[in-house]
Order: structure tokens, then C-alpha cells, then sequence
């Protein structure tokens, strides 16, 4: 029920390359399946593990989901989600002539504040000094509602972690017109969150606001068309408030907050930001091998200067004993913020300052397999029940950036996600 990519409440770049990739959080209902009403109530129970190289961030995902269906137009749905999050994180880079004292997760124990620093150092990364080990928790309810050709649909989402809550809703329409071959579908939603990180003295809160419209289109049997056009507007607090930047030339009575040693500063980046995406799908049954092709292409562009592509191709394949299997490969690249870098050698005249790699200039390489089967009339109380499996790797690079390597081995590391569904249907 749950396949969106919508991620709401989590202050982890991480969590949000995760459940964008393969798990979807409460409150992120399909479009396409808005309409597939049932008299018949269904369950998901949905199990993610996240986990990068060189002991890095790892995280578990627990969610379930149900729908309840009232009438033939009506049915309620509610989720709920558990993450739990654990290792090591990038939180500042240095140049490497300053850096004699950063090991592994070790932490920063002192800086050479001695050495002049230029531009064109390499660069190292420190991670945090200690592990991190967080829960998040996260419920939400929806409904649907369908009047001949219209399908209205609308839900809200609370989400907690130890430093962040938020709160959010969206409400769309799917309207089928064209004889039913196609389909437009609008939605808004909006976000309302709270930071208040453990290990500084702030309370700042920060907003979404998204526009969705997309259009699906029959072709033919065998074919259908997709378009989708997005728009974000994110005020507020918008910095990462455990990410510290180095900056040469910048006085300790700076604006910015001290990171604890000389020259290292919180990070601060602008506090409005606009977001567009648009992206195209194509779907083409083949009839001989009673296959499915899948081809999706994404662009995205922002204020803050960084631009993307993202290129997928899956395919669906019957097997026997009512097995599917989906491969699927995609491909990733992004430009960096205008006021990224990986550490500064002098002061910038607006006042930003970032050094997460998620806003350098990479691209990434990702491979993976869904293995699925369904059985249906297996006992009075259940109707049918599916259980899908899947195992996805990637490998994130700054010399996998299309046009060429802009940035340093800082934004290299390579992840893996196993992802497990059961969905039984009553």
C-alpha cells in the first residue's frame, strides 16, 4: 500500500536515502491504488535493514499498515512506523594539514590551527566521537474517498525523535477522465517541524510546503505514459544542527556558533530553499514473455544551485510457482550547492557555510533484486497473502558524477538495503 517517496519528520540525510529508496513512511499512500477499493480489510508488515560501509550508519526499519474498508466508496487507512539508528556519522571535514589528530570515529581531539591552509589541500573526514543510537516514531491516518470518476484522499502523520517532532498532512485528488485512460492526480501537503538537537542549547523549527501533480496515460494495452511535475518550499531552520564546518579567517566573535575548537564553526546554510522536479515513466508490457519493462527519468533543481538526474530501469518477470522477479539498476548524479565546500580557506561574504558531503557533487551507481510471489485461498480467515524480498546495493562517488569529479573522496562510501514485505489480505 505504502510506495511513495515522500519522506517526512527526520533530521537524517540517511534515514532519507533510505526509505526514498525503498521504504515508504506513514502517510505515503500509491496514487494508483487509492482507487482499488476492497470489502475485504488488509495488513503490510514491512522490515527494512540500511547499513553503510566502514561502520557507518546502519539503520532498521519496522512498519506496519492496514486498510479498513467502511464502504464501496469509502476506507480508512492508518500505519505506523519504528526506526531504530545506529554508528558512526560524518560531522566536519578538514584539510588534511590541520587534521594530524582525527582517526577513524574517534572524534576531534585537537587541530593544528598553525598551518596556513589553501584551497587545494585534500581533504579528510572526521566522524562523530561516538555512536549514535536513536529511535524514531512515527503513526499516521488517511482515508479515501471515491464519487464515480473522483477519488479524494487525505491524511496526517506524526513523527518523534529524541531532537526533532513533527507533524504533517496532505490532501490530493485522482480524476480519470478520457474514457478512463487517464488519470490526474493533485496533491498538497504540508510539514511542521520542531529541532532541538541533544548537544546544543537551540530550539528552531523549520516548514514544507509541497504541490503535486501528476498524470498517468493508457497508450495502449500494452503501454502507459507517466508524468510528474513537483514543487517544495522549505523555510526556517534549514542547517543540519550536528554538522560543524572548518573556516580559516574567521573570527571566533562570527556569527556562527563555536564547534569547540579554533577555526570550526556549526554549519549555516540560507533559510528558504525552492525545490522543482520533473519526472517521466514509461511502462511497456511484453506479451511473449509475459514480462513488464519499467523506464523512469527524474531532473531536479533547487535555489541553492544543486541540479540532478535519476535514471531506473526494472523489469518484472514471471518465474514458476507464481514467483516474480524484478531486477532493476539506477543511476544518480547531482551538482553541489553554491556554498559547499569541503572546507573554507576564507570567510564567504553571505555567511553560508556547509561541508555535508549530500551537498557536494556526486553521482551513484545502484543495483538490485526483488524476488515476490502471492498465494491466494490458503484458509478461511485469510484471503490471500504476498511477501516480496529485496536487496539493493549502491556505490556513492564523487567520480561518478556526471562531467566529471568536482569533489573529494569525502562524498565515497558504498551502502546496502534489505527490504522484506508481508501483505495479507482478509
Amino acid at each position: 500500500m505504502l510506495v511513495g517517496v515522500v519522506v517526512v519528520a527526520t533530521k537524517s540525510e540517511t534515514l532519507k536515502a533510505l526509505t526514498a529508496a525503498a521504504i515508504a513512511l506513514p502517510g505515503i499512500y500509491s496514487n494508483t491504488e487509492a482507487k482499488d477499493f476492497s470489502i475485504k480489510p488488509s495488513i503490510n508488515l514491512q522490515y527494512g535493514h540500511y547499513e553503510e560501509n566502514g561502520n557507518r550508519i546502519s539503520v532498521d526499519v519496522y512498519q506496519g499498515n492496514g486498510i479498513l474498508p467502511v464502504s464501496t466508496e469509502l476506507q480508512l487507512k492508518a500505519g505506523w512506523v519504528v526506526d531504530s539508528f545506529a554508528g558512526a556519522t560524518p560531522v566536519l571535514t578538514l584539510p588534511e594539514s590541520v587534521a594530524h589528530t582525527t582517526s577513524g570515529a574517534s572524534g576531534i581531539n585537537n587541530i593544528d590551527d598553525s598551518e596556513k591552509v589553501t584551497d587545494d589541500q585534500q581533504a579528510v573526514q572526521v566522524m562523530s566521537g561516538a555512536s549514535i543510537r536513536e529511535m524514531r516514531y512515527g503513526v499516521d491516518l488517511g482515508f479515501d474517498y471515491s464519487i464515480n470518476d473522483l477519488t479524494l484522499h487525505a491524511f496526517g502523520v506524526r513523527s518523534e525523535e529524541p531532537d526533532y517532532l513533527s507533524y504533517a498532512y496532505q490532501v490530493g485528488a485522482d480524476w480519470e477522465i478520457n474514457k478512463k485512460l487517464t488519470t490526474l492526480s493533485l496533491n498538497f501537503g504540508q510539514n511542521f517541524d520542531e529541532v532541538e538537537p541533544v548537544t546544543r542549547p537551540i530550539n528552531e523549527k523549520k516548514g514544507d510546503h509541497n504541490l503535486q501533480l501528476a498524470i498517468n496515460h493508457i497508450l495502449s494495452k500494452e503501454t502507459i505514459l507517466r508524468l510528474g511535475l513537483g514543487y517544495v518550499y522549505s523555510h526556517g531552520y534549514l542547517s543540519n544542527p550536528y554538522k560543524k564546518v572548518f573556516v580559516q579567517g574567521l573570527g571566533n566573535n562570527s556569527e556562527l556558533q563555536s564547534g569547540g575548537f579554533d577555526k570550526v564553526f556549526y554549519e549555516n546554510r540560507p533559510s528558504n530553499r525552492d525545490q522543482w522536479a520533473v519526472s517521466l515513466g514509461f511502462i511497456q508490457y511484453i506479451s511473449k514473455l509475459d514480462s513488464s519493462l519499467h523506464l523512469d527519468y527524474r531532473y531536479f533543481i533547487d535555489s541553492w544551485d544543486i541540479s540532478s538526474h535519476t535514471l531506473e530501469a526494472s523489469y518484472y518477470q514471471p518465474i514458476e510457482k507464481g514467483w516474480m522477479l524484478q531486477p532493476r539498476v539506477r543511476y544518480y548524479t547531482q551538482t553541489d550547492a553554491y556554498f559547499y565546500q569541503d572546507y573554507y580557506a576564507a570567510p564567504r561574504a553571505d555567511g553560508y557555510y556547509s561541508s555535508d558531503f549530500r551537498l557536494a557533487g556526486f553521482g551513484s551507481l545502484s543495483g538490485g533484486v526483488n524476488l515476490s510471489r502471492e498465494w491466494t485461498n490458503i484458509g478461511d480467515l485469510t484471503e490471500s497473502v504476498k511477501l516480496d524480498i529485496g536487496f539493493d546495493y549502491t556505490s556513492h562517488a564523487a567520480d561518478l558524477k556526471l562531467g566529471g569529479q568536482t569533489a573529494t573522496n569525502v562524498t565515497d562510501f558504498s551502502y546496502f538495503l534489505f527490504t522484506g514485505v508481508l501483505r495479507i489480505m482478509f
